[in-house]
């Protein structure tokens, strides 16, 4: 099936306005493409309107021609600043379809206005979801007619277009581990851009974090996010630039600058969550950016090395190699565990329930074991803050493995009957009978 993204100029003044760093047609463009538009056309722009990078620029008579072959059309209101779940949404549905605000529920305040009053009950909310031969119609006839709001009326009129409210999409967000509220803003002059730029940053936070994360870093990152938006700086230069900080810690580390060390990997823990948020804002992924995170490990175990040699040679005793790997080893556990329970279960284990949100807080993980030996750094215990990581890590690893069992036997039992029968029938009788509360309490 051949899917073809359809875009709207918006209005003039606004057509170079930045929303996170993209014009609104680029923004458009590249969520049009992640939902599997095969091509993007831009129609009866005004001159001087920026193309999007991938987008033909069509004049009005020329899109039925366009769309000839194709199955499809996607297409988003002029200047909607949309979120990808409500495209995905409506690519989802079993036909022809139109997103819809009810002005009820969970969907976004802004939305209860939508682009366009449908009746009584519902406004439109500017994604559209069309057969490609019905479009191609609709613009050959189309004369002086706005063709975004002619086809939102010719849907209305149609009873097999599926109507789907944005109050009915889930806004719990697997990949961002976190309730994330629905981007959706019409931005008219410099005051709407600047409201929904920080609602794009807002959305791009990710939740179930330790406390560094999620109390300090987050001021740090949306500030340098905002900085690198407009800017020709990617998400993979700000890894690289982590990396060579990172990899500047550990020679510190190493040659005994302690606090340049400390002060070097406390620094990669802001810049660590940036690209992320830079790529999650800009819309721009890569398929190096699973990478990053194998990077991160490689980074903070070679520093529990690099602490370790230097301790290990002014010591004169091999102990501190045995503090470093009671640190990585117990780590490296938890990290694969944490990895073969994603993948089985499409969450993380961090965030299968109430539980394990809370204690993810706290965990021994990167950031709380480096504020950690600070604390132990400041009265001068260098070496005793060293095995109070490595302490932590092995409590961390513990529970994790106490919630991994756990977990991971609650899973089996909702997918297969067999499963749950075989756990019945064996069943030690010492035991109290116990159940684990959903997911997502």
């Amino acid at each position: 099936m051949t899917r073809i993204g359809v875009l709207l100029a918006p209005e003039a003044e606004m057509a170079l306005v930045r929303i996170g760093g993209l014009t609104v047609l680029e923004r458009q463009a590249r969520l049009l493409a992640r939902v599997g538009c095969a091509r993007l056309l831009l129609v009866a722009a005004p001159p001087l309107t920026p193309v999007p990078a991938g987008a033909e620029l069509l004049k009005m008579g020329e899109l039925g021609a366009a769309l000839a072959g194709a199955d499809e059309v996607l297409l988003i209101a002029a200047g909607l600043v949309i979120d990808e779940r409500a495209l995905r949404a409506v690519a989802a549905a079993p036909g022809p379809a139109m997103l819809v605000s009810n002005g009820r529920g969970t969907g976004p305040p802004e939305a209860a206005r939508g682009v366009e009053r449908l009746d009584a009950q519902a406004h439109a909310a500017g994604v559209l979801r069309l057969a490609a031969r019905s479009v191609a119609a609709v613009a050959e006839g189309l004369g002086d007619w706005d063709l975004g709001s002619t086809l939102i009326r010719t849907a209305a009129a149609d009873a097999s277009v599926i109507r789907v409210p944005i109050e009915g999409i889930a806004l719990y967000s697997a990949e961002r581990r976190r309730e994330v509220p629905l981007l959706w803003a019409l931005p008219r002059d410099e005051a709407g851009a600047r409201a929904a730029s920080d609602a794009v940053v807002a959305a791009a936070q990710k939740g179930c974090l330790d406390w560094p994360a999620r109390f300090i870093h987050p001021l740090i990152e949306d500030m340098l996010v905002r900085l690198l938006a407009p800017t020709a700086v990617t998400p993979n230069m700000v890894t690289l630039l982590t990396g060579v900080i990172g990899v500047a810690a550990g020679l510190a580390f190493a040659s005994g600058a302690l606090w340049w060390g400390l002060g070097l990997a406390l620094l990669c823990g802001p810049l660590d969550g940036v690209d992320g948020k830079l790529a999650r804002t800009r819309i721009e992924f890569s398929r190096w950016g699973d990478l990053e995170h194998a990077l991160d490990k490689v980074l903070e175990y070679g520093w529990y090395l690099c602490v370790a040699y230097w301790f290990a040679s002014t010591r004169g005793t091999g102990l501190p190699w045995a503090v470093a790997a009671l640190i990585i080893l117990p780590a490296l556990a938890e990290a694969v565990q944490g990895e073969f329970y994603r993948r089985l279960t499409g969450l993380q284990l961090d965030d299968s329930g109430r539980f394990e949100r809370t204690a993810r807080l706290v965990a021994g993980r990167r950031n709380t074991f480096l504020w950690t030996w600070a604390i132990f750094a400041v009265f001068g215990h260098w070496f005793e803050g060293f095995v109070a990581i490595a302490i932590y890590s092995i409590l961390t690893t513990a529970v994790a493995q106490w919630r991994f069992y756990k977990r991971l036997g609650a899973f089996a039992q909702t997918g297969d009957a067999r499963v749950r029968e075989n756990i019945a029938a064996t069943r030690y009788d010492f035991l109290a009978k116990a159940s684990l509360p959903s997911d997502r309490l």
